[in-house]
C-alpha cells in the first residue's frame, strides 16, 4: 500500500493513539534532547548498589531514552516524602489505579467496530472532514473512529481489545460485556459549515479543511459501561456512575473569539482522503504557536530487521540526531512527525552527540499485536572512558558496574525491597500487588516494539508504550482489584 509522505517520497496512513495525550503545548510525543544514558560514568544506584530505576536513563521500555518520555500511571521513584495523612495518598492511589483500570473500557466501546479494513475513503478532503463531522451528527462513535486514517483506527483498536481481555480476566467487566452494543460516549453535531473557499493545501498528502460554524455536544454515561457489580458498589460514593453529563462546544463561538476557523486535518492514503486525528492535533499546536507546515518532510528510514530498527534507534539517540531519530518511526503511526521534521529539527536548535557509545546490544524477538517485540538480553553502553553492561537472565537483571561490581535483582527480589524501603508506610497488599507486577515486567522483559512498513522495520513509540501499559496489566490478578477496592472503602 502507498500512502502519503514527507520528503517526496511514498508515506504511510497516520495513527493517533487514543487513550494517550499529546505532551502540553507540543507535538506528539516529539523526542527531547538528552535522552540517553546518564553521563558522568555510570548511573546512580539505589538499595543496595543496585542503579535507580533499573539502569542508564531509560525511555519507555528500556532502551537508552529515544525521546519519548512517558511515564505510565504517574510512576515516580520511591522514597520520596511521606503524604502527611495517613492514609490519604495511599487511597488516592487506589481509586487511580482502579480507574486506570476501567479507564479504556469507554474508549473501547467507541472502536471495538473501527475495523481498517472496512474505512472508506473519500475522494476529496472536503468530503473526507464533512464525513467526520456528519458521524458525529449521528452520534455513532464506532462510525467516527472508522471515518478516520486506517491506520489511527487500527492502533486504537489493537490496544483496545487487548485492554478489554484484561478487564474481563480481572473481574472489572462482566464476562457477557458485549462492546458492540455498548458507548460510554455519545455526539452530536447541529447546523455544522465548513468555509471551503478557504481550505488550506498543504502539499500532495495532507489538506486543511476550515470549520467555521455548527455546535457539538458530547455526552458520557458511564452508566452504560458494564462493570462488576462489586466495581459498582465500591465506587458509587466516589464516581457517579448514574449521572449522564453533557457538554456542548459552540464552534460558532469559539471561531468568533479565536478570529480563526478550526481546522480539521484530512491525509491521501493511496487515491483515497481520510480525516486524521494526529495530524488535527498538530495543525492546532502549529495554529497557536503561528508556525507553518514545512512544504516537505523527513523521508522514512526502515531497518532490515526489528532488532536493527531498535539498535539503529539507540545510536541515533546517543548521537544526538534527531532527524535520524524521527526517520526511524513509523511512516504509517509517525508519518505526522515525518512532516513536522524540519520545523522539529529547527526548534530543537542544535543536537551535539552524548559522548556515549553503545558497545553491544542483544535481544530477543517475540510477536506482539502488530509487529514484534525486540527485548534487551544484554546492553553495554560506555561513557566518560566507563562501560556500564546490563545483562538478562531469565528473570533477573544484573549490573555491571565501574567500581561497584556486578550487582543482581531477581523479579523475587521487588517484595522485600518494597519491604524495606516502605517499611510500615506501605500496607502489604499493596507491597504484594506492586512486587507481583514488577516481577510480572521483570519476567517479560523491557525493550521496544518494533513493526513492518512496507518490507522495513520502524521502532513504535505508541506501540511500546501500550506493550508496556499490558505488561502491567497482565501482571495484576482479580485478587488484586479486591485489594484496591478494600483499600477504597478505608
Amino acid at each position: 500500500m502507498s500512502y502519503p509522505g514527507g520528503g517526496g517520497g511514498q508515506w504511510q496512513p497516520q495513527n493517533n493513539p487514543y487513550g494517550q495525550q499529546p505532551q502540553q503545548g507540543g507535538y506528539p510525543h516529539q523526542p527531547q534532547q538528552g535522552g540517553n544514558p546518564q553521563q558522568g560514568g555510570h548511573p546512580q544506584t539505589g538499595p543496595q548498589g543496585f542503579p535507580q530505576q533499573g539502569f542508564p536513563q531509560t525511555g519507555p521500555q528500556g532502551f537508552p531514552q529515544p525521546g519519548f518520555e512517558q511515564q505510565p500511571f504517574g510512576y515516580a521513584p520511591m522514597g520520596g516524602e511521606p503524604p502527611k495523612k495517613k492514609r490519604t495518598g495511599l487511597v488516592i492511589t487506589a481509586v487511580v489505579a482502579v480507574l486506570l483500570l476501567v479507564g479504556g473500557a469507554v474508549t473501547f466501546f467507541a472502536l471495538k467496530k473501527s475495523d481498517p479494513a472496512a474505512n472508506a475513503g473519500q475522494d476529496t478532503p472536503e468530503v473526507a472532514a464533512k464525513n467526520l463531522i456528519e458521524q458525529l451528527g449521528s452520534g455513532d462513535v464506532v462510525g467516527i473512529m472508522a471515518s478516520l486514517a486506517p491506520a489511527e483506527a487500527a492502533l486504537s483498536k489493537d490496544y483496545m481489545e487487548s485492554m478489554t481481555k484484561e478487564m474481563k480476566r480481572l473481574e472489572i467487566l462482566k464476562p457477557e460485556a458485549d462492546p458492540n452494543k455498548l458507548s460510554g460516549i455519545e455526539f452530536k453535531s447541529e447546523n455544522i459549515k465548513f468555509d471551503e473557499a478557504a481550505t488550506e493545501k498543504v502539499n500532495d498528502h495532507l489538506s486543511i479543511n476550515k470549520l467555521v460554524e455548527g455546535k457539538i455536544t458530547i455526552t458520557s454515561d458511564a452508566s452504560k459501561i458494564p462493570l462488576t457489580d462489586k466495581l459498582v458498589d465500591a465506587l458509587g460514593d466516589e464516581i457517579s456512575l448514574t449521572t449522564s453529563k453533557s457538554e456542548t462546544i459552540d464552534i460558532t463561538a469559539e471561531v468568533k473569539k479565536r478570529g480563526a476557523p478550526i481546522g480539521i486535518a484530512s491525509i491521501k492514503v493511496g487515491d483515497k482522503w481520510y480525516p486524521s486525528a494526529f495530524y488535527t492535533i498538530a495543525n492546532a499546536v502549529l495554529e497557536e504557536e503561528k508556525l507553518k507546515w514545512p512544504q516537505s518532510g523527513f523521508a522514512p528510514e526502515g531497518a532490515g530487521s526489528p532488532e536493527d530498527a531498535a539498535k539503529n534507534l539507540v545510536n541515533a539517540a546517543l548521537d544526538g540526531d534527531l532527524k535520524k531519530v524521527i526517520a526511524l518511526l513509523p511512516p504509517d503511526e509517525a508519518g505526522v512527525l515525518h512532516d513536522l521534521g524540519p520545523l522539529l529539527l529547527e526548534q530543537a536548535g542544535r543536537m551535539d552527540k552524548t559522548g556515549a557509545k553503545l558497545d553491544a546490544l542483544e535481544t530477543d524477538v517475540k510477536d506482539v499485536t502488530g509487529g514484534k517485540q525486540v527485548t534487551v538480553k544484554k546492553l553495554s553502553v560506555t561513557a566518560e572512558g566507563e562501560t556500564v553492561t546490563i545483562t538478562r537472565e531469565g528473570d533477573c537483571y544484573s549490573a555491571d558496574i565501574p567500581g561497584e561490581g556486578a550487582q543482581k535483582l531477581c523479579a523475587d527480589d521487588i517484595t522485600q525491597l518494597l519491604q524495606q524501603q516502605g517499611g510500615a508506610k506501605i500496607p502489604a497488599e499493596a507491597v504484594e500487588i506492586i512486587g507481583r507486577v514488577a516481577g510480572s515486567v521483570m519476567k517479560t522483559g523491557v525493550g521496544v516494539v518494533s513493526t513492518e512498513v512496507d518490507g522495513k522495520w520502524y521502532v513504535s513509540p505508541v506501540r511500546s508504550y501500550y506493550e508496556l501499559a499490558l505488561t502491567l496489566f497482565r501482571g495484576f490478578e482479580p485478587k488484586d482489584v479486591d485489594a484496591l477496592i478494600e483499600l477504597i472503602k478505608k
